[in-house]
């Protein structure tokens, strides 16, 4: 099967295996582990859209195609450690006639079209696990054997956020949190983000809100660069997230360098299944997993049996005995399934340490005035400011490596992602491997090729950490600009914009 080519030249960036993917969830009501498992038993998505499409009665496109399709699956079942029962391929007979029945209702097989269509026209973005955005703790849902992990995901904000942290903080709790629920679900929020820890939540009232809250107070009070970012986990469609009171909320996470997520496609509705589905996301992306105010009854608890099944360190904050909104952090202390947060500090023990981030941003605005170099000044930005010429074209004056982040820079503005430090960490990295770039282990040893300015190739942390001493430098000098976090090039003189 192929998809139509169009004469528009839109495609917005989707690859075939990340098209396949989106197709794939359009064709399901939620996950469904019966979908992994023939991913399982296939080459890449793109074979089992095909198998999907071709088995099915109606269209009737290629003879024999059914029993190819259940072989797959049986495939798929093994590798997965399943055994491939007579009721398992029943199952799978029934959900195949739901999945080619949504398959016949798909609009198009245009491919600029459904790229189009899938993002919105480009508002949202989509990631496969193939992708260097992906968060790959959300692989091991796959080793539950019963639990499909999501086959792709649905975006707005920075991608880059989602793997912006290696052992990232879930925290949760209730809609109905009280006073003292919400002011602790905050602190813990805040005392994580400022050491620079992803906080992850659901985006719903009460606890959500207050923790994704928490991580931005920390953002605002030291920068971007400084304190970690926050992603909310949505159980419906994007142009669907809620509730409503929240869209504030919202378009601060997007904007302060976090992530709205969904596994589900644009337009799917919220129903109150989903939200069950939406936990296993939320424990799945966090290393550590702490409840605030839960009841007994509440859906956190639900986010915590996933939790547990994944082998997650989870942490409940106790409560007043005779408050209702109480009982599910105490019962889960009671039963040993949480260990008890006695103080916000405790936490230092509790996550890894601290990311070594830095600011670039309030180092950068102290030098505004254009004032000559003083012992706060990088010497190589003096340097390239005395060296550049007077209205004229300045990437002559520019090192290697800040020409290498200028074209991060514009190739963000193109694909329309957030120029953040660690989306053009990202983008440095993926060009240094399509390159084939050789670096010296030791600081300073020339890039083979390059010279001694290349940009290295290191962990994501010291990537991080050079792009961000090289972007404090290029706006001292004039070349970027940066914003609340984000970073754009200043025109050239002449009215020639650099990006």
């Amino acid at each position: 099967m192929t998809v139509c080519e169009s004469d528009s030249g839109l495609c917005w960036d989707l690859d075939e295996e990340t098209l396949a993917r989106a197709i794939l969830t359009f064709c399901l009501n939620t996950a469904d582990a019966l979908m992994t498992a023939l991913l399982k038993g296939t080459a890449d998505a793109w074979e089992a859209l095909t198998l999907i499409r071709d088995s099915d009665p109606e269209l009737r496109t290629s003879a024999g195609a059914g029993k190819v399709i259940e072989q797959a699956f049986c495939i798929g079942m093994t590798r997965w450690g399943s055994k491939p029962t007579p009721q398992a391929v029943r199952s799978f007979r029934s959900a195949l006639a739901t999945w080619q029945q949504r398959l016949r209702t798909l609009p198009t097989w245009d491919r600029d079209y459904l790229c189009g269509w899938f993002t919105m026209e480009g508002r949202q973005w989509i990631i496969a696990p193939h992708d260097v955005w992906w968060p790959t703790r959300l692989n091991d849902l796959a080793l539950l054997g019963r639990c499909a992990p999501p086959l792709c995901l649905w975006g707005s904000g920075d991608r880059a956020a989602l793997t912006s942290c290696p052992q990232p903080v879930g925290i949760v709790g209730s809609r109905g949190v009280n006073e003292y629920g919400r002011r602790l679900t905050t602190d813990i929020a805040v005392h994580a983000a400022q050491a620079g820890h992803l906080v992850v939540s659901g985006g719903a009232m009460g606890a959500d809100a207050a923790a994704h809250r928490g991580a931005l107070d920390a953002i605002r009070a030291y920068g971007i660069g400084r304190a970690g970012r926050t992603v909310a986990v949505f159980a419906g469609g994007l142009n669907h997230a809620g509730p409503q009171c929240n869209s504030e909320l919202f378009d601060g996470i997007a904007e302060n360098g976090g992530a709205l997520v969904s596994e589900l496609c644009p337009g799917t509705i919220p129903e109150a299944r989903r939200f069950l589905s939406r936990n296993r996301i939320i424990a799945a992306l966090s290393s550590t997993l702490v409840v605030t105010q839960a009841r007994l009854r509440s859906g956190a608890l639900n986010t915590v049996n996933w939790g547990s099944e994944l082998q997650r360190d989870i942490h409940a904050v106790p409560g007043n005995i005779d408050v209702p909104g109480n009982g599910g952090c105490n019962r889960l202390i009671q039963e040993h399934r949480a260990t008890i947060v006695c103080s916000v500090d405790d936490m230092d023990d509790v996550w890894h340490a601290p990311h070594p981030l830095e600011s670039f941003h309030d180092v950068a605005t102290q030098r505004k005035d254009g004032s000559d170099c003083d012992a706060g000044t990088p010497r190589d930005a003096v340097i390239l400011r005395d060296s550049s010429p007077s209205g004229g074209n300045r990437s002559s004056a520019m090192t290697e490596s800040q020409r290498a982040i200028i074209d991060a820079i514009r190739w963000c503005h193109r694909r329309r992602i957030a120029p953040t430090a660690q989306s053009v960490a990202e983008q440095l990295r993926t060009r240094s491997g399509e390159k084939g770039l050789e670096t010296g282990a030791t600081e300073g040893k020339p890039t083979e090729g390059k010279g001694a300015d290349a940009v290295p190739e290191r962990g994501m942390h010291e990537l991080v950490a050079h792009v961000l001493s090289q972007l404090g430098t290029m706006e001292l000098i004039g070349l970027i600009t940066v914003e609340n976090g984000r970073i754009s090039i200043v025109p050239e003189t002449g009215g020639r914009r650099r990006s």
